[in-house]
């Protein structure tokens, strides 16, 4: 498919599902209404004092979120087709490089015993991330070898490792005291946005070509996680599902497909 139609047919999209995440929810909001609320955010206008609560609910909770998770989603997008070019396999991901296992780690250490606590709302950012990293390390100084470093070796030293971090945040859950700082951890887990999956979709479109994927994957990707985030605080209102659970049963299904497909190849290989 043509990729500069897919940009602008995505981004027309996104403007519409950033609507959406504005005025889809559990308190009903008439579409004009939401429209006012969010040109009278952009623009800087006044709302009537009887109308300040649902003004909050739409620009101060819903849009926010529903920007974020364009972000992510376009933040991820892009780095899952740039991780699966880097390792020359389309399976690689977070995850099977134990990127995602060693954020949890971190994570888990503030959610469950208050580590980096002098940071205050940034220490679970901080954790999350400082444990991503030395765990990448970690990956990579254990796949090296004097003659150089090899995909495969790279997938299978992250597989391990993912199981070794994973029994590690296992324990420091069955290790804190049981209560609400368990339950956070595990909706932490269960919740993140690092389980989405665009970039196998968006190659059903244009190709295994990374340079057609890099410019359609993120935009797709902010699409699909928006919708996502709608879906996960509607279907079962007031419960919230996690994220992860509906970018499988996206992700899942897309995969399967592009596999089946006879011509698929990955890289153009």
């Amino acid at each position: 498919m043509s990729v500069p139609v897919l940009v602008v047919g995505l981004g027309a999209a996104l403007l519409v599902s950033l609507v959406c995440g504005a005025g889809l929810g559990a308190s009903g909001l008439g579409w004009g209404e939401v429209v006012r609320y969010l040109w009278a955010g952009l623009s800087g206008g006044s709302i009537s004092a009887d109308k300040v609560s649902a003004y909050t609910i739409v620009w101060e909770l819903r849009f926010p979120r529903a920007v974020l998770a364009a972000v992510v989603g376009a933040g991820l997008a892009g780095i899952g087709v740039a991780v699966q070019a880097m390792v020359r396999n389309a399976l690689a991901d977070p995850f099977v490089l134990g990127i995602s296992s060693g954020a949890a780690v971190g994570a888990n250490a503030v959610l469950l015993f208050g580590a980096l606590g002098a940071l205050g709302v940034w220490a679970l950012s901080a954790a999350a991330f400082g444990s991503a990293l030395l765990a990448m390390a970690l990956v990579y100084a254990i796949a090296r070898t004097p003659r150089g470093l090899t995909p495969l070796r790279l997938v299978l030293t992250g597989t391990a490792l993912y199981y070794g971090f994973s029994a590690i945040t296992t324990f420091m859950v069955f290790a804190a005291e049981r209560g609400e700082a368990a339950r956070s951890a595990m909706m932490w887990l269960l919740g993140s946005l690092g389980g989405a999956r665009v970039p196998h979709a968006v190659r059903m479109l244009v190709g295994a070509d990374h340079r057609r994927l890099l410019a359609v994957a993120p935009p797709a990707g902010a699409v699909l996680l928006v919708w996502v985030d709608i879906l996960s605080r509607t279907l079962l209102a007031p419960v919230e599902l996690p994220v992860g659970v509906l970018t499988a049963a996206v992700g899942v299904p897309c995969f399967v497909l592009l596999m089946r497909r006879n011509s698929y190849t990955f890289g153009g290989v």
